[in-house]
This record gives C-alpha cells, structure tokens and sequence, in this order.
C-alpha cells in the first residue's frame, strides 16, 4: 500500500516500533530504504553534524546515540526518560527526515575492503551471512575490525553497543560459532575502533 501523499503534502510513512534486548535502545523500521547498505553508528550529535538524519535524532531530547541501517534506526535513549515521551518526538523526526529528500548519512559507504587472508574471508562471510542479520533484527550490528594472532576483533553498535547481555551475545554466539566453524580461530574480543 502506497503511503504517501501526492502533491508534496508530507508523507505518512508507517514506522513500526520494536524493542531490542537493550531497554534503553529501539528500532524504528521502516519500508523506505535510509542508505542502500552498510549501517552507520553515532554516538554524539557532534559526529552526526553531515549526517541530517542523525542531526535530526540528535536534536532531541534525551537522544545518546542514533545507528542507521538501510532499513531501520535504532535510538539509544536517555535512561532517565521514558519510551512514551520519546517514540512520537522520533518517529517525527523520521517523517519529516523522509519528506526532506535528503541523504540519511553522507554519501559514503562502509567499505571494509576486500580479505585476501581465505581465514578472515569465512570469518567476514558467516559474520554477514548469519550473526550481522540476526544481530539486526534486536536494532543493532556487529562489525568485523581484524584478525589479532586467532582472535576476532568485532565491534558492536546500535543497540548491542549497550546491551546488558552483549558479552553473553559475543561469548555464546558468535564466539562459538566461529570456533566451531574457523578452526584458526582462537577466540573474539570486542573492540571500540
């Protein structure tokens, strides 16, 4: 169903809202595509200043950080306020983001580059065919930063970036499955860079 409005009367873009393991942390989903891959993590108004999405997010308040994935956003609040007083000022701020035209980030991608080592090849290849879909639907991402002597350097943003159970996410999910299926693999650690 076509939600928008002709003549370039603001739209009314259905934003579904869904909880993460994080309580601090929502994602709104959207139909619109935001950026056409990658997800990009804010986390202060300062780093989202090119960013008119996030810019937006940030102008609110009680907003700590804001990740944007080509079909979601995940906001990480205040814990001091409440979801109710929140959810609509966001999903306001979205629609009026959607009726600007405007690019949600700059116009530039996540490139991680291309692996010529085959171990950081598979490991790269089931973080995005299994764990970085299954870490999106809770309103966040996991991203491959390197390979360190048989660990796995990976770093969370969005929701998992502040989730009480995101060593227990790196330890029995991830960790596990790479060993399981890396045999070079030694272990993970999360990382900030």
């Amino acid at each position: 169903m076509d939600t928008s409005v002709a003549h370039g009367a603001p739209t009314q873009a259905v934003i579904d809202t869904l909880p993460t393991p994080n309580p601090d942390a929502l994602m709104f989903k959207l139909q619109e595509a935001l950026v056409p891959n990658g997800t990009f993590e804010y986390r202060t108004a300062g780093q989202a200043s090119d960013a008119p999405l996030p810019r937006r997010l940030f102008d609110l308040n009680g907003v700590v950080s804001v990740l944007v994935a080509p079909r979601f956003v995940t906001v990480n609040k205040d814990p001091l306020l409440t979801w109710p007083e929140l959810v609509p000022q966001v999903k306001a701020a979205i629609r009026d983001f959607l009726d600007s035209g405007d690019m949600a980030v700059p116009d530039t991608e996540l490139d991680l580059g291309h692996y010529s080592d085959p171990i950081e090849r598979k490991v790269v290849a089931l973080l995005d065919e299994f764990i970085r879909p299954a870490v999106a639907q809770d309103g966040g991402d996991i991203l491959y930063r390197g390979l360190e002597d048989g660990i796995v350097l990976l770093k969370l943003i969005g929701s998992c970036s502040t989730c009480p159970s995101s060593t227990a996410t790196l330890a029995q999910g991830v960790e596990r499955m790479l060993l399981e299926e890396v045999p070079e693999v030694r272990g993970v650690r999360q990382v900030e860079f």
